[in-house]
């Protein structure tokens, strides 16, 4: 499994945890969404992604940036 597909799955499944959270009354779910959305655009901005890193040096192969 490639680091970018591993870190999609996780995306989704803290996405999935936090609206299943703040659906059922829990105010920090919304902190989960607005994390998820905030690293994202940290992401999509300077190109660096704390978790790209993370999951090249666990797979071993290179992130979708290089």
């Amino acid at each position: 499994m490639t680091p970018l597909r591993i870190q999609r799955i996780m995306m989704g499944i803290i996405l999935l945890a936090g609206l299943l959270l703040d659906m059922n009354g829990y105010e920090w779910g919304e902190y989960l969404i607005w994390f998820v959305a905030l690293m994202s655009l940290f992401a999509g901005i300077t190109g660096f992604c704390p978790s790209d890193t993370i999951l090249k040096k666990i797979t071993g192969k290179p992130t979708m940036c290089g």
